[in-house]
């Protein structure tokens, strides 16, 4: 006999009901994702006009800096100038500071052009952004900022006036020499540069280079506090975005601190070894980079090293060294002399030697003191120190 097939009934409601709930679920899925996406494009949008407002800020401090640069050197230039025929008379800092404003370094003027790079990539800058007044400032100042850029490389205005082959020849016909016979062949050499019509036109526009840094200031000034106000970003969003992208390792403390670590600068090693007494020791032996000078060739070597101590102020490391505990040796073995030069060689290393003494005596006197932003990484085998003039510079903590 056949077996019949029978049916399940099927509950309607429950089904309805079911089928109901999954459609609710799926409009609620959507709708939460709009809002997150919503969220995200608002937050992109925000985070994005904040890094550019960022770099216009920032590049209005470099062109700060810059201008200060200017006006101390055009005042001590046009002092200069008056004293062309009294050189004998000025101090040996100031001849050679005002040797180094006028030579031509052979580096070109640049601003950091990432932040631009990451605002022109993004294919959604301009839908996110949406401000078409912000967007067309932000270009505004980009396309100025490379002409300024571009200006201040190539405008005879602002190209120094002694070349740096001239100013190579008279370090080189020099030679390792005292500071005030250093200072001797200084002082014929920009005598006669101070009739150059070059140089004094370069003088006299220090004024026209001032208003010109002037105007970019007040211009690229004027217009981010409008991006501000355009897109509603406060001081303090500002300032949160500077110490998220600054923010870096973990705060250091004594326990992190002490130890050996070295730092590599070129072929160059730097050893600090820190001490819970609060004292440090400091050391590094090298050689000097190849140089080639009237009587003789090579490389010379040099250990050094002294005592000193350390405490934290801050976020900063600050150390404090005494140069009174210098030993410092010198290894003339790698130099080769000139024919029949040997005295004259021997003379020059025992000038360097009592010369670099000499200046660490005078750094002893004048009571040094050093402090680096400070942070290690999460293995505490890294150090990273920032300096005042912002050069950054990494240690490794040295395992015994």
């Amino acid at each position: 006999m056949k077996k019949r097939l029978t049916f399940k009934k099927i509950d309607w409601q429950d089904f309805f009901i079911s089928v109901i709930g999954t459609a609710i679920g799926i409009a609620i899925t959507f709708i939460v994702d709009g809002m997150l996406e919503r969220r995200n494009k608002a937050q992109a949008q925000r985070l994005t006009a904040i890094m550019v407002i960022h770099d216009i800020d920032n590049t209005v401090d470099i062109v700060k800096e810059k201008r200060e640069e200017e006006e101390r050197n055009g005042e001590l230039l046009r002092y200069i100038l008056k004293q062309k025929d009294h050189l004998e008379g000025v101090p040996y800092d100031t001849l050679t500071s005002v040797l180094g404003i006028l030579a031509d370094s052979r580096s070109e003027f640049s601003f950091d052009t990432s932040k631009e790079k990451i605002f022109n990539s993004d294919l959604d800058t301009w839908q996110n952004l949406g401000n078409m007044a912000f967007l067309d400032n932000v270009q505004t100042f980009y396309h100025y900022r490379q002409g300024a850029q571009e200006g201040m490389n190539e405008s005879t205005m602002w190209q120094r006036p002694i070349s740096n082959e001239e100013y190579m020849q008279l370090i080189m016909r020099g030679g390792w020499v005292t500071k005030e016979a250093f200072a001797a062949a200084i002082q014929p050499f920009l005598k006669e540069k101070l009739q150059d019509k070059r140089v004094v036109y370069y003088i006299n526009v220090s004024s026209s280079r001032l208003d010109y840094l002037t105007q970019l200031i007040d211009y690229w000034t004027g217009l981010n506090d409008e991006n501000k106000f355009l897109m509603g970003i406060t001081d303090q969003e500002l300032e949160d975005y500077v110490k998220n992208i600054n923010k870096k390792g973990v705060p250091l403390n004594r326990s992190k601190l002490l130890g050996h670590w070295v730092m590599t600068i070129g072929e160059q090693t730097n050893e600090y070894d820190f001490h819970a007494d609060h004292s440090y020791d400091f050391a590094v032996d090298y050689a000097s980079a190849f140089r080639r000078m009237q009587f003789f060739s090579g490389r010379l070597k040099i250990t050094l090293s002294y005592s000193g101590e350390w405490a934290f102020q801050g976020d900063s490391l600050a150390l404090t060294p005494d140069y009174n505990t210098v030993d410092l040796s010198v290894d003339p073995s790698g130099l080769v002399p000139e024919e029949n030069m040997q005295d004259s060689l021997d003379a020059w290393v025992n000038r360097y030697r009592e010369q670099s003494i000499n200046s660490f005596k005078e750094m002893a006197d004048k009571g040094e003191k050093r402090a680096f932003k400070a942070s290690v990484d999460s293995s505490n085998d890294k150090m990273e120190w920032t300096g005042p003039d912002g050069a950054v510079r990494y240690l490794k903590r040295k395992r015994e």
